[in-house]
């Protein structure tokens, strides 16, 4: 008996642990199969991702220049009643271009201007950052598709203006060709928003619409306004202007619309005689001694003439800036020793970056070196803004403010403050202290032979009618040619009243004929706007 026992309970236990093998077996499939779908239908979601509420940008008076009207950030799941409640809203251009998205089956992003129901699509309703008109767009920037800034102010306070951003997700449960799974309800997240904070520029919301409708007939151009004295930016026009709402549509065209030329470098010529004249008359120069132009000035075997080969006979200083005679100068620079020149040009913030705001710099443009000034020829150039020699408008701008300003040098500057939720400045820029670049005799010297430029020199098509304004032009070579003529840059850089300088004005053009006669009129409908017309307001 005990024999067959022994082998029945052989063989229970064998069948027991053959059982708990295949039990162990089939609950690890079991649980790794789960695992494995825990893990898939975890992947098999799509989630979309906006954000609203960026601060806002103001004017130096706290008025908006961010905020639109109302549209809504919409998300579309695709479906034949989606398609057609839609086509039922959108124009047929629009529609065609959502129909695309539609197609390809995955729940995606669109912006509306018009909420719509339906059970396929959520609206959510937001401001548009940008109005219909945007001022001082170039100045502004714009943003790029995740709402972060791309350029401008917005991307140099890229972080502060997107702290107060509320951000909103929205999970769908998809297959694997993510479309959405029937039956399934989309997620939406929103998280807090952070503190509201802005940002406060030195624009004046009123100067800059005036300087973009004075400046408007300039193709390609630029148009600067500062205040004089302290050098902040009251009004800023690059040309061709973009829509920052629209920054596809400049993209398509091939004439720069996104190019900030306030800020880009260009060909001087005449109006860099200021500083010549500033460095010769700090050497010790008398302005009243005269000087006879045949017409042209030569150097080391190397003939420079004046503009046209006019012949401007026996002048002064004053005569020479009015009526922008390069032998003059030519003649004069070769006695004033080149690194108190350069250094005069550096003084004035030639060769140098601005730093308009915190991370938003402008080019520094080109100076000659010391080394290559010693070539006479060179040297001669320069005297009169030709050579290797670019400046942006801002620069030249600063350069008048220090005329203006009794000799004192000031980086121009944008950047205000920031301001609280409730529109109010909660942190205001540092004021930038000046430095002496010209003495304040001489100065008044340049600013009362400016003044002549305006009323009987080359600056004549720009006098303003109503207010007493100092000017100087330029029609700067740039050495390249288009069609075999050469391109040209006018300039028309001036201030006003001459008593008590109150604006400086800067204007551009890549071309023309003349500085005067190409950007002295808009210099001329900005100084005529404002006075007799003008308020004074109360510093800021």
């Amino acid at each position: 008996m005990k024999q067959p026992v022994k082998r029945i309970l052989i063989v229970f236990t064998g069948i027991l642990l053959l059982f708990t093998i295949c039990a162990v077996r089939v609950l690890g499939i079991t649980v790794c199969n789960h695992s494995f779908a825990q893990t898939a239908a975890a992947q098999q979601t799509l989630q979309l991702t906006f954000s609203t509420g960026r601060g806002t940008i103001y004017d130096r008076n706290l008025q908006p220049l961010t905020g639109g009207k109302t549209s809504y950030m919409t998300a579309i799941v695709p479906s034949r009643k989606s398609a057609a409640v839609l086509s039922k809203v959108l124009p047929a251009q629009r529609m065609r271009k959502i129909y695309e998205q539609l197609k390809a089956g995955a729940p995606f992003l669109t912006n509306l201007d018009v909420p719509i129901e339906s059970d396929d699509i959520l609206c959510f309703p937001q401001a548009a950052r940008y109005p219909k008109r945007t001022f001082a767009a170039h100045m502004l920037g714009y943003l790029d598709n995740s709402g972060s800034g791309v350029s401008g102010v917005e991307k140099a306070f890229n972080r502060t203006l997107s702290g107060s951003n509320v951000t909103t997700r929205i999970t769908y449960a998809v297959d694997a060709l993510r479309h959405q799974l029937p039956g399934e309800t989309p997620k939406v997240e929103t998280s807090p928003a952070g503190a509201q904070t802005g940002i406060v520029l030195t624009i004046d919301r009123n100067l800059q619409k005036l300087a973009e409708d004075s400046a408007a007939n300039l193709q390609k151009g630029a148009a600067v306004i500062l205040e004089a004295g302290t050098g902040k930016i009251l009004a800023s026009v690059s040309l061709p202007g973009y829509s920052p709402a629209n920054v596809a549509s400049a993209l398509k065209k091939d004439d720069g619309a996104l190019v900030n030329r306030v800020m880009q470098p260009y060909s001087v010529g005449s109006v860099f005689k200021l500083v010549s004249a500033a460095a010769a008359l700090e050497h010790g120069a008398d302005p009243n001694t005269q000087y006879n132009c045949t017409g042209s000035e030569t150097v080391d075997g190397l003939s420079f003439h004046c503009a046209g080969g006019e012949k401007h006979g026996r002048i002064t200083m004053r005569e020479a800036i009015a009526d922008s005679c390069n032998c003059y100068f030519i003649h004069l620079m070769q006695f004033v020793p080149q690194a108190q020149f350069l250094s005069m040009a550096h003084n004035l913030g030639f060769g140098q970056s601005d730093e308009l705001a915190p991370g938003f710099i402008s080019s520094s443009g080109s100076l000659p070196t010391l080394s290559e000034l010693e070539n006479r020829k060179a040297l001669a150039n320069f005297s009169f803004g030709q050579g290797n020699l670019t400046a942006t408008p801002l620069q030249i701008a600063a350069m008048v403010n220090a005329i203006a300003s009794g000799g004192i040098f000031r980086q121009p500057t944008l950047y205000a403050g920031q301001a609280d939720r409730f529109g109010r400045i909660s942190v205001r820029a540092e004021s930038r202290t000046g430095t002496v670049a010209i003495s304040q005799k001489n100065a008044a010297l340049l600013r009362s032979f400016m003044e002549s430029g305006a009323t009987d020199g080359t600056g004549r098509p720009g006098r303003p009618m109503y207010v007493q304004a100092a000017a100087k032009t330029a029609t700067a070579q740039t050495g390249h040619f288009t069609n075999g003529k050469e391109d040209l840059i006018s300039w028309y850089a001036g201030f006003f009243p001459v008593d008590s300088p109150k604006y400086v004005v800067v204007v551009m053009n890549e071309g023309g004929d003349s500085g005067g006669r190409t950007c002295g009129p808009v210099f001329k409908k900005i100084a005529d706007s404002l006075y007799p017309n003008e308020i004074d307001k109360p510093a800021d």
